[in-house]
């Protein structure tokens, strides 16, 4: 199988983590890009995560819509 080189730095000590994990640390690394592409693959974050969509009941529905939510969004609450 043909192989591309890729270099690129890590902080210090990121290595010997690596290692804590695996020995083989390239063969570790392998194997996670692999599964960061899969897991790429299997559609967005609302695909993802869409059974979770509407299972909170009580809150309010129009939070994404409403003017009257989005001016208080963000801004610091009173102590």
């Amino acid at each position: 199988m043909p192989v591309e080189i890729i270099m690129f730095k890590v902080p210090k000590g990121t290595k010997a983590k690596l290692r804590q994990l695996s020995p083989n640390v390239s063969e570790l690394l392998r194997e996670q890009i692999q599964r960061l592409f899969q897991d790429r693959a299997k559609g967005s974050v609302h695909e993802r995560a869409g059974r979770l969509c509407g299972v909170i009941k009580g809150g309010r529905r129009d939070v994404a819509t409403s003017n009257e939510y989005l001016k208080q969004y963000g801004q610091k609450r009173a102590a």
